[in-house]
């Protein structure tokens, strides 16, 4: 509303408005009054020294004498609707200018110009179904609409959510101006993805960011409209440009640009980023983004770096799971003592019933793969103790009892 008033607020230019429907004539249903003219230029002199209420009260005697149905009545009426915009008594001055119009008195240009001057009050009101009533007919009698115009339209249009008659409008403003103007191409688009024409969302956001690089919502927003086209590739190639560009903004975007990679076969590329991000400090290094690193080098087949990843969530967040999660990633390399060694730290952390029975079983495996039968059996039987471990670890006592039969065969017949 604060930019409608400072397009109005000068008495001067306000009047200059209203008394340029012609040169004073006689009285007469045409034309208006010398008395008149006289009276609103001794007006436009109060307003002109800011006595906007002196103003309004001469207007209103003036309004009791001049006669019904002229054209000084109009005037007075629009003078009186002008005032009150400046004073930005909004609800005042449409009704001022609106009775102005009913009167049929004033010139077409002019009737043109006060019915954009409605619409444009009713939407700084928020009446937007009723600014429409307005500016249909006022911009029909446009003969070379601006760019201004156009977009005030597709606003009003955008507004009421009649998108499909809003986007046409806008997409002449955007293409008529000479300079580019952001919240122009934020309708645009807004108006596109209400109406799911997602191809063409694409190419307004391709070209707003390359005129607004350093605004990451709008990376942001042409990498969910290549998702919305299952274009994951483009995609993750626009999350990656803007990553690099360091202007991604929500958290919740890099974590979706890890994700992305990792879906796309690139788990590396997705470690490498999510290291890369802990450290520009966009994301926490808090045990969820450890764990989705780790997972990204399992993924990646990067074992040292998930060893290191998972050993920094059990050091720093005493966690079981993940010193359990390093031992498995040894158990698969048949590294037998690092594994025990995990195991080790993940029964001295949290871990839940469960867990410390899949513990025991681990710990009871990795000995009897290094030769230590009895301490393994130790670990075993108390993983025969939990439900859910309890047939594995008595195949594995069987195992180990064969092992160590022929260990001791092989050992008396060196």
């Amino acid at each position: 509303m604060r930019r409608l008033q400072r397009g109005l607020g000068k008495a001067g230019i306000v009047l200059a408005l209203v008394l340029g429907v012609g040169a004073p004539a006689l009285a007469g249903p045409s034309s208006v009054s010398t008395k008149t003219y006289k009276e609103l230029t001794e007006i436009q002199e109060v307003m002109a020294a800011g006595d906007t209420r002196g103003a309004v009260t001469r207007l209103e005697t003036l309004l009791g004498e001049v006669e019904a149905d002229s054209l000084d009545q109009a005037l007075t009426l629009q003078t009186l609707g002008y005032v009150e915009m400046s004073r930005e008594d909004f609800p005042k001055a449409i009704d001022y200018l609106k009775r102005a119009l009913g009167t049929e008195r004033l010139p077409q240009n002019v009737v043109y110009n006060v019915g954009y001057m409605v619409a444009q009050l009713h939407a700084a009101l928020g009446q937007f179904d009723e600014a429409l009533s307005f500016a249909e007919d006022w911009f029909k009698q446009l003969e070379a609409p601006k760019p201004d115009q156009y977009m005030f339209m597709a606003n009003i249009y955008a507004q009421v959510k009649r998108y499909a008659e809003s986007a046409p409008y806008a997409e002449k403003a955007v293409a008529a101006t000479d300079k580019p103007r952001e919240a122009w191409y934020q309708l645009l688009t807004a108006d596109y993805f209400e109406l799911k024409k997602y191809p063409e969302a694409t190419r307004t956001l391709q070209r707003m960011v390359k005129l607004w690089p350093d605004k990451g919502a709008y990376w942001e927003q042409l990498a969910s409209v290549y998702m919305v086209q299952d274009d994951r590739n483009h995609a993750l190639a626009t999350l990656k440009i803007a990553f690099d560009l360091n202007v991604l903004e929500k958290e919740s975007t890099v974590k979706s640009l890890i994700q992305l990679c990792v879906m796309r076969g690139i788990p590396e590329h997705g470690g490498r980023l999510l290291q890369a991000a802990m450290e520009q400090e966009l994301l926490p290094r808090d045990e969820t983004y450890m764990e989705m690193l780790a997972q990204a080098w399992v993924e990646a087949r990067e074992r040292e770096r998930a060893v290191a990843a998972y050993s920094e969530i059990g050091e720093t967040f005493n966690s079981g799971e993940a010193w359990m999660k390093v031992a498995n990633i040894h158990v698969d390399a048949t590294q037998w003592a690092q594994a025990e060694a995990a195991v080790a730290k993940a029964l001295r952390a949290q871990l839940d019933d469960d867990d410390k029975g899949k513990a025991y079983l681990l710990l009871g495996i990795a000995k009897v793969e290094q030769g230590e039968f009895k301490s393994g059996k130790d670990a075993l039987r108390k993983a025969r103790t939990f439900k859910k471990t309890e047939r594995s670890a008595g195949n594995w006592m069987n195992y180990a009892d064969e092992m160590k039969r022929q260990s001791d065969w092989l050992a008396a017949n060196r």
